[in-house]
């Protein structure tokens, strides 16, 4: 079975509001990853004095013809918001094997 991988990332401060998104989408489950560090396009979140903040990662396995709803409603998300929000959403080819 041919599925995509959504790949969320979102400021932790603003994972409240991807998480209303996911629930109102009737997304049937999510794997979230919270307090996610690194470095992106807008600086370094090491969770520290000097780099503070965090992200949070949701995995989202979905069916081909899914994923193209929940991207819609990220988008509107991300307008509402702003760049602040720090939201990125990614989709990989997958394959169910087990």
């Amino acid at each position: 079975m041919t599925t995509k991988l959504l790949l969320i990332f979102v400021d932790t401060d603003h994972a409240d509001d991807v998480e209303r998104l996911l629930e109102a989408s009737d997304v049937p489950g999510y794997s979230a990853f919270p307090d996610v560090l690194g470095k992106g396009r807008t600086g370094r979140k090491l969770g520290n004095r000097a780099f503070p903040g965090s992200s949070t990662l949701y995995f989202v396995g979905l069916p081909d013809g899914e994923c193209h709803g929940l991207c819609d409603g990220l988008r509107t998300l991300r307008e509402a918001k702003g760049p602040e929000e720090g939201l990125k959403a990614y989709i990989l080819d997958t394959m169910e094997v087990l």
